[in-house]
C-alpha cells in the first residue's frame, strides 16, 4: 500500500492541512520535502472527494539569528530583529519576502498550490493570533509544566512563552517578558540574552497584541492548530525525533489548548554518503538547483515514491543516483500505462501519478542513461526530435556539465587515443571486420546484432570487442550503445580511424606521450 493511502485509511470529515517555512536563508532542497508530501496528502483527499483546506505559512516573525556569509557586512546590524522587519537585500520588500518569494516561485514550478499562503507576522499583525497571546499567558503555568515534564527540568517561574518587539532597538531575539496582568506585559531588552545578537537595555511595559509579540516557535505551532483546527502536518526530522519540538508542541495543544493533536507523520532527511545534506557543509543542493537538474515531476516523484521515514540518499555527483531515480520514474511511466487495477494501485505507480502537473503526464520516452548517450553523439538532432526528447535534454545537459564524471562523458577524438596501444591483436581484427562491412546502408539494431556475431567469429569476447570500438573512437573502454555511434559518426572518418587503428605501423609510430597528437571533439 501507497504510505500516503496508509497514513490517511481513517481519515474522515474536513480535514486542514498545514506546513511553513522559516524564509531565512538559500531553499535548500530538502526545504522541498516538506511542500510535497503536503501537497501528495492534499491531492489525495481531494480524489477521495473529503473536504480538505491546504495552507502553507512563511514564518517571517522568527528574529533573524544567523545570516548567509554575503549578507555578513550588509546585514548583520538587524541580527535579532523579525525576518519582516529587516531590509531585503535587494531592497524590494522585507528580508523575509526576499526569501520567501524564492520559495514561492520553487512551489508554483512544482505545482503546489495551497488554498492559502500566508505570513506568519501578518497573523500577529491582524489579530488572528491575538486570542492564542491572551491563553498562553493566561495558561502559563500549564506550558511551564510541559516543558518541565518533556525536558524533566524545573522552568522558572519568571518564564513567559512570550517575546516583545523592542520598542527601542526594533529587536525580538534579546527580549524576555517578566510579567503579565492580564492586559499588558512588563519586558526587558536583554544585552547578552543570546550570542548571536545584543540587546538595547530597554525596560517597559506594553499590550502584547496586534503584533507587538512573537510566541516561542514551539507554542507558535500549537497556537497554528488550535487557531486553525488543522488535522494534519508532518516535521522533519530534527523536529520530529521523540520528545523533540513537535512533540513538544502536540502536547502543547493537547493538555493546554485542550484541542486534537494532528495527525503524526515524521519524515527523514536527505543524505550524501550517508551524510545529512547541509547548505552550510556544501552537501546537497538548492531547491533551484535541483530544477535544474530534474523536471518538477520528477523531483515530486524521488520526494515521494519511498516512505517517508526512510532516508534517501542523493548524490548527483554519483551517475548511479542518477540514473536510478530517472530509472524509476521510467520504468513506473511504463507500468502506468497498464490498464489494471492492480497495476494502477502499487505504491511506485501511484507515486508517478500523484507527481504529474499541469494534467498533463511528463513522459520520458528513453531511460535517461541512453539520453545521456545519445545527446553525446553527433549528428543526433533529428533522433531527438523524433523521440520527443527536446525537453528532457537540457535536464541531462546540466547534469553533464555539472555533476558527471568523466567516465560517463564520451567525446569522440580527432586524433587516435594514447589507449589504443592496450588493444589485443583480436580486437584489431575486429575493427578490421567492421571496417570493411561499413560500406553496406545499416540499420542501427541490424549492426549491433551483427556486432555480437562478428566477435564470435574472431573468437573474441563482447565485453573485449566493443571496448575496442570505444578505445578507438573515444579512448575509453565503455560508451554509450556501439552500433548508434558508429552510425552517428562520418562512415569514411570511422573506416579510416578503425583500419589505421588495426595497423601496427600506425600503433608503433607512438614513441612517447609528448609525440601524441592533441585531443579534441571530432565535432568541432
Amino acid at each position: 500500500m501507497f504510505w500516503a493511502d496508509k497514513l490517511l485509511g481513517d481519515v474522515t470529515g474536513k480535514q486542514v492541512i498545514n506546513d511553513s517555512w522559516t524564509p531565512s536563508g538559500m531553499v535548500h532542497m530538502g526545504s522541498l520535502k516538506g511542500p510535497v508530501i503536503h501537497d501528495t496528502l492534499y491531492r489525495i483527499l481531494k480524489e477521495k472527494g473529503i473536504d480538505v483546506t491546504f495552507l502553507y505559512g512563511f514564518d517571517d516573525a522568527d528574529p533573524i539569528d544567523g545570516l548567509p556569509s554575503e549578507l555578513q557586512k550588509s546585514h548583520s546590524q538587524y541580527l535579532g530583529m523579525p525576518l519582516f522587519k529587516a531590509p531585503s537585500p535587494d531592497e524590494n520588500g522585507s528580508f523575509g519576502d526576499y526569501f520567501g518569494n524564492k520559495m514561492k516561485a520553487l512551489l508554483d514550478e512544482l505545482e503546489i498550490k495551497p488554498d492559502r499562503l500566508y505570513k506568519t507576522s501578518e497573523l500577529y499583525k491582524n489579530g488572528t493570533f491575538n486570542k492564542a497571546i491572551s491563553f498562553v499567558l493566561d495558561h502559563v503555568q500549564e506550558i511551564r509544566k510541559v516543558y518541565e515534564n518533556m525536558y524533566k527540568k524545573t522552568i522558572p517561574q519568571t518564564w513567559y512563552p512570550l517575546q516583545v518587539i523592542c520598542p527601542n532597538c526594533g529587536k525580538l531575539g534579546t527580549t524576555k517578558v517578566i510579567g503579565w496582568n492580564g492586559e499588558d506585559v512588563t519586558f526587558n531588552c536583554e544585552l547578552n540574552l543570546v550570542k548571536w545578537a545584543q540587546g538595547c537595555g530597554n525596560t517597559g511595559i506594553l499590550n502584547p497584541l496586534d503584533g507587538n509579540s512573537k510566541m516561542p516557535w514551539k507554542v507558535e505551532w500549537a497556537a497554528k492548530w488550535w487557531t486553525f483546527g488543522v488535522t494534519i502536518e508532518s516535521a522533519g526530522k530534527d523536529h520530529g525525533s521523540a520528545g523533540g519540538s513537535y512533540d513538544v508542541a502536540m502536547n502543547i495543544v493537547k493538555d493546554v489548548f485542550k484541542a486534537k493533536p494532528p495527525l503524526k507523520l515524521v519524515y527523514e532527511f536527505f543524505l550524501s554518503g550517508g551524510k545529512k545534506m547541509s547548505s552550510s557543509k556544501g552537501l546537497g543542493l538548492t531547491g533551484e538547483e535541483l530544477l535544474e537538474l530534474m523536471p518538477p515531476q520528477v523531483v515530486r516523484f524521488f520526494m515521494t515514491w519511498t516512505k517517508p521515514s526512510i532516508a534517501t540518499e542523493f548524490d548527483p555527483n554519483n551517475p548511479s543516483s542518477i540514473y536510478k531515480i530517472f530509472d524509476l520514474y521510467f520504468w513506473s511511466g511504463q507500468d502506468a500505462k497498464i490498464d489494471k487495477e492492480e497495476i494502477k494501485n502499487v505504491p511506485i505507480v501511484k507515486a508517478y501519478n500523484f507527481a504529474q502537473i499541469d494534467n498533463v503526464e511528463k513522459v520520458l520516452p528513453i531511460r535517461f542513461i541512453d539520453l545521456v548517450s545519445l545527446m553525446q553523439m553527433p549528428n543526433r538532432k533529428d533522433e531527438i526530435r523524433e523521440k520527443r526528447l527536446e525537453e528532457w535534454v537540457p535536464y541531462a545537459e546540466k547534469w553533464l556539465e555539472k555533476f558527471a564524471p568523466e567516465s560517463d562523458k564520451f567525446i569522440v577524438r580527432k586524433q587516435i587515443p594514447e589507449q589504443v596501444k592496450s588493444l589485443s591483436e583480436n580486437q584489431k581484427q575486429f575493427l578490421k571486420k567492421i571496417s570493411g562491412e561499413l560500406d553496406k546502408e545499416w540499420d542501427a539494431e541490424e549492426l549491433q546484432t551483427e556486432l555480437y556475431e562478428w566477435a564470435k567469429e574472431i573468437n573474441i569476447s563482447s565485453k573485449d570487442a566493443f571496448a575496442a570500438i570505444y578505445i578507438a573512437l573515444i579512448g575509453k573502454d565503455h560508451g554509450p550503445k556501439a552500433a548508434w555511434l558508429i552510425l552517428s559518426l562520418d562512415k569514411e572518418f570511422v573506416k579510416k580511424r578503425f583500419e589505421e587503428v588495426s595497423s601496427s605501423v600506425i600503433l608503433n609510430s607512438f614513441q612517447n606521450l609528448n609525440e601524441m597528437p592533441k585531443l579534441v571533439r571530432h565535432d568541432k
